[in-house]
């Protein structure tokens, strides 16, 4: 291989695929690059939001409608998540093509020597990025953060699936995915939740930070980046309880409304509201429990060994984790308010089934899946010097030539 040419290999960028419409694409999308950075210091590694790069049209399409149709018309939603689900697009290859035209110049412009999608569409369009630009040799690893697939992941452009569960592996398979490409790494998380901490100092420092009492229990609520879900209600009626007296910490995320109603509303010493904060894997650690919309915090909860209690969700993917709370042992599934209220108080009273809980989450921690796949990465690369045609080895943690 020429100088010029190694050259030209080591500021080639890796190009990470996500999208805004749910918190947990883009935040497996920043855990996975944190790793590429520190396995690939020589390599640029560009977290593109794709609907950043789309038509005003296409950016309707696919976040404004999809928002708009799971608040407030979810049994249109679920008919529409049914048959799409089926379909092998998620939109014409076309569409993609004239919607995110600047994506595919951005690509043309950089020359990706790697590809990874955290979202189906943003997978469709890497392929078609792959595909159009010729970029035969550069991987495309697509990572699935649901507890289901749709139909449309399967593309004979992706090298790598990195999925949750085993039934989503199955899931792809059944799709027609070739089982030698998936590995079954669980969700990219932040790297804090996976290490280890004292729960007992974390507490004390969180109780320090906000002004608590670390004897007196501590819940934890939240829904989403985008503070979606019965928060008010919720801390409302968990801060009327008497047996036990709580402490309630509640997470608005970005919606600024919220966290203005609750402070005005909720006067109370055992009340402390935040909006974005940085310091989730903190007090995920030092809380009791949490009662929280789905979505990315199940398996944040569950790295961080927290007892998760989630009312039932809209139509989607997040009902395949509403299940898996009982299913799993690791939470509980309610449908309602009062049998939130009535779970939470019984669990503070019952600790050691809170314990039982931690125990069941801590057997179903996932692996560090970002650093596998940027190791899987690494491994793509040195491959590429030693020759061009080359195929994952079935533990995915090594390159061997094709024969």
């Amino acid at each position: 291989m020429r100088v010029e040419e190694d050259e030209e290999r080591k500021v080639s960028p890796v190009l990470i695929l996500t999208i805004s419409n749910g918190a947990g694409h883009t935040r497996a999308a920043e855990a996975i690059a944190l790793k590429v950075r520190a396995d690939r210091p020589e390599a640029e590694v560009f977290v593109v939001d794709v609907a950043d790069y789309m038509t005003r049209v296409a950016r309707f399409t696919h976040v404004t409608a999809y928002m708009w149709l799971v608040r407030h018309a979810p049994t249109a939603w679920d008919r529409m998540d049914k048959y799409q689900k089926k379909q092998t697009h998620t939109s014409p290859e076309w569409y993609y093509r004239r919607g995110a035209r600047r994506l595919f110049e951005l690509a043309r412009s950089i020359r990706p020597s790697a590809l990874i999608a955290t979202e189906v569409g943003c997978c469709e369009i890497a392929a078609l990025i792959k595909r159009d630009l010729s970029l035969d040799d550069v991987p495309l690893v697509a990572v699935n953060v649901n507890y289901d697939a749709d139909r449309a992941w399967v593309r004979e452009e992706v090298n790598l699936f990195c999925v949750a569960s085993a039934r989503v592996r199955d899931e792809l398979i059944a799709h027609g995915a070739t089982p030698e490409r998936i590995r079954v790494w669980g969700v990219p998380l932040e790297s804090g939740f996976g290490a280890h901490a004292r729960r007992e100092e974390e507490r004390a420092d969180v109780c320090r930070w906000l002004k608590l009492a670390p004897q007196l229990p501590l819940i934890l609520v939240a829904g989403g980046s985008c503070g979606l879900g019965r928060i008010e209600e919720i801390a409302d009626r968990l801060l009327r309880l008497q047996r036990p007296k709580l402490q309630v910490v509640v997470l608005t995320g970005h919606n600024a409304r919220l966290r203005s109603r609750l402070q005005r509303r909720m006067q109370n010493d055992s009340l402390r509201v935040l909006g974005w904060t940085e310091h989730v894997v903190k007090l995920m650690r030092a809380a009791d429990l949490l009662v929280s919309k789905l979505g990315n915090t199940f398996d944040e909860a569950i790295a961080a060994e927290l007892p998760l209690i989630a009312l039932e969700p809209p139509p989607g993917s997040e009902r395949v984790q509403y299940k898996l709370l009982d299913e799993w042992g690791v939470g509980h599934a309610v449908r309602t308010v009062d049998q939130m209220v009535e779970t939470v108080s019984h669990l503070m009273e019952h600790k050691e089934k809170l314990n039982v809980m931690r125990s069941k989450a801590r057997a179903r921690k996932g692996k560090d899946s970002a650093a596998l796949i940027a190791g899987w990465l690494s491994g793509q690369k040195q491959a590429c010097y030693a020759a061009n045609d080359f195929k994952p080895s079935l533990d995915g943690d090594s390159i061997k030539p094709s024969t």
